[in-house]
């Protein structure tokens, strides 16, 4: 599990228990999606430390449904004594918390769960809601990754309980990381960093953008982390986020001395994901126009960052960056282009791409930093006649500053207040 031991898993179940009760839930349903790819997992590894990396399998009448996904149940009130006569350990999580998997025999270290097999995840289920959480109102969380099919077939076998998306409350759970959370992302951060580094210097003019990806993802791997994806984009297609097609990169274009190649690498150590960006000039110097460009990404962005303190408003630091960026070389020159994130300078990290944004005027731009908060805060800009350019590091908020993850260093001065 990475460095988070039985004891935390069982602190955040707990947390979570307490925060369903105090909106009126009987019960939390956990659901997630495996596959390997990351996408939309957190909410039952958060609960458990487990992780699905079965793909999905189009359900199959007869022998499984919901192939590829994982679902946990957490009642309120204490549910059952197992069956076995092993009753439930005071301070032990496995005895009240249900994980429901179609995976075989399980590898070290097991989930801080109890464990049920299953071939059809959605009939088990809804047998274990009925069995375990009491009629009315129930929370699910991972709402996402519920096909429709799946929730209807719920909807119609469970008539006493109501499933209510209340995908807030994990976001609530996860908002503040624990010390050992901490120390995951900072170890996330520095393969990020080294995947980069490796990248670069693969980029050489005359190989493809495929040789420069393979170049991150075999240090992510050789690290023992996991590759989540990448957005890569290069020369004349520079102001593009990635490839059209199912690889995000050109295994046959091959790079030009001049050419600026940007790159946005997201992974995870443990889960913890790292999520960077960097754009740099293949074989040369910049030009004046792409020095502009990438000057104004990247000081905008560290200039929110050195804002990034305990107490700040979130609307406060995207305004900085918005106001260094309105005052940089290249915005003189080429006045404001559209944004590329829709005013957006950044979101939380941790177990997924989550809350709050960054966002000068939004929902969340009244918000407060908090210490113990890991955000990622990025900029990305396209200008056909120039090209494109990205940058974006990975912070945590501390009281004594922010931390950057990604660069190993933390913000250099006290911002002004």
């Amino acid at each position: 599990m990475g460095g988070i031991g039985a004891e935390e898993y069982a602190a955040r179940q707990e947390a979570m228990r307490r925060l369903a009760a105090r909106e009126g839930f009987h019960g939390v349903v956990a659901w997630s999606r495996g596959g390997s790819a990351q996408d939309r997992y957190a909410d039952v590894h958060h609960l458990t430390g487990f992780y699905q990396h079965r793909p999905f399998v189009p359900d199959v009448p007869g022998h499984w449904r919901a192939r590829g996904h994982a679902a946990v149940v957490l009642p309120v009130d204490a549910p059952p004594t197992p069956s076995n006569g092993h009753a439930a350990r005071t301070g032990d999580a496995r005895g009240t918390i249900m994980l429901i998997t179609d995976a075989g025999d399980l590898q070290e270290p097991r989930p801080v769960a109890r464990v049920r097999a299953a071939a059809d995840l959605v009939d088990a289920l809804a047998e274990q809601i009925r069995a375990w959480i009491r009629p009315g109102k129930v929370a699910l969380i991972g709402c996402e990754s519920m096909a429709a099919s799946w929730w209807c077939r719920l909807r119609s076998v469970l008539p006493g309980h109501e499933l209510v998306c209340a995908d807030e409350l994990a976001w609530a759970a996860r908002r503040i990381k624990s010390p050992a959370e901490l120390d995951l992302l900072r170890a996330s951060g520095a393969l990020g960093v080294a995947a980069m580094a490796a990248a670069r210097d693969a980029a050489e003019p005359g190989v493809t953008e495929a040789d420069v990806a393979a170049a991150a993802v075999a240090e992510i791997v050789r690290a023992g982390g996991a590759y989540y994806g990448m957005g890569i984009s290069s020369g004349t297609r520079s102001h593009t986020f990635a490839a059209s097609g199912p690889a995000p990169y050109s295994a046959d274009r091959r790079l030009a001395a001049g050419d600026l190649l940007r790159i946005d690498l997201y992974g995870s150590v443990h889960g913890y994901l790292f999520e960077l960006a960097r754009t740099w000039v293949v074989g040369e110097e910049p030009t004046t126009e792409q020095r502009r460009l990438l000057d104004a990404v990247r000081d905008s962005v560290l200039a929110g960052i050195d804002l990034l303190r305990p107490g700040r408003t979130f609307g406060e630091v995207a305004r900085r960056c918005q106001e260094v960026f309105e005052r940089s070389a290249f915005a003189a020159h080429h006045g404001l282009p559209e944004a590329e994130m829709h005013g957006v300078w950044g979101h939380g990290l941790g177990l997924s791409f989550e809350p709050p944004w960054i966002i000068e005027d939004g929902p969340h731009a009244g918000e407060r930093a908090e210490a113990g908060m890991c955000l990622a805060l990025e900029r990305r800009l396209a200008v056909h006649s120039v090209g494109g350019a990205g940058y974006e590091e990975d912070v945590i908020v501390t009281d004594a500053g922010p931390e950057l993850t990604t660069t190993g260093r933390r913000s250099p001065e006290p911002a002004a207040r």
